[in-house]
């Protein structure tokens, strides 16, 4: 995609082709910006807003980090976006939307987020995960780095979700906090799989707008952790592609496992 950013990539397939769905680049732009393949290496650019609309309770320019899955013959797409009730502080919370077409678009009825960790100055980052039992998993972190001058560290927490997508089943679940020197204090845009009889968390470390920002994994023992990193460094760290590769998700085409991410520095 030359020439032009993709944060938070997010691709699934449907009937052969492949939708690539991405944050909010800017203020003005798409909410949540479409992009189409059917090789997934070669993309084409839509108009497609997945959700032109925002729910009551968020404010425009801060949507983020679009996660979709088929449910019950819907879609049902997670994302984060800013409270409308906080223009000030900034504060990011994750919200649910439902859709009958796969590009949306996508509708949310809920007057109020699905999680907002306010004393964690936020939650954002929202992944799914459909573990070997068929008990889908919300994962995401909290917000704390949004202090930037702070000393908090982020937390990537699980919770399992009811088995439409729409609610939250019992308590959140801390599965790890940024601990190590490359991390920064910051650990973000988790994505667990489950590959080879094991559970793996992908996850960026430290700050996004910077060549240090790097992928980490994490072996974990189930969705409701405990994790531990697998590498006291990053995993994947800046190369020929780009510095500061990051906001990775995994993709499985059948056959084989993908990663997508987003270098700072592509260009």
């Amino acid at each position: 995609t030359p020439g032009s950013g993709v944060p938070d990539p997010f691709v699934f397939e449907v009937a052969g082709v492949y939708f690539m769905i991405a944050s909010q680049e800017n203020f003005f732009g798409a909410n949540l910006p479409v992009m189409v393949s059917t090789s997934l290496t070669n993309w084409a650019p839509s108009d497609i807003d997945a959700l032109p609309t925002l729910p009551s309770w968020a404010g425009r320019g801060f949507t983020w980090s679009p996660d979709v899955r088929e449910i019950d013959g819907h879609y049902v797409m997670w994302f984060n976006a800013a409270l409308a009730s906080a223009p000030f502080d900034g504060t990011k919370c994750i919200g649910v939307a439902t859709a009958t077409s796969v590009i949306g678009p996508y509708v949310s009825s809920s007057p109020s987020p699905l999680v907002c960790q306010r004393a964690h100055l936020g939650s954002i980052d929202p992944r799914t995960f459909l573990d070997p039992q068929g008990h889908l998993w919300l994962v995401w972190k909290s917000d704390d780095n949004a202090d930037t001058t702070g000393t908090a560290h982020t937390t990537i927490f699980s919770q399992q979700l009811a088995s439409n997508g729409l609610s939250l089943i019992g308590n959140p679940i801390a599965l790890m906090t940024a601990n190590l020197p490359w991390e920064g204090r910051i650990v973000e845009a988790p994505d667990m799989v489950f590959a080879a009889g094991k559970y793996w968390l992908f996850y960026s470390g430290n700050r996004f707008n910077q060549p240090m920002y790097a992928i980490g994994v994490a072996q974990c023992a189930g969705p409701a952790g405990p994790c531990e990193p697998s590498t006291l460094g990053p995993w994947f760290g800046s190369n020929a592609e780009g510095s500061g590769p990051g906001e990775e998700s995994l993709f499985f085409d059948g056959s084989r496992w993908w990663m997508f991410y987003a270098p700072f520095a592509v260009n």
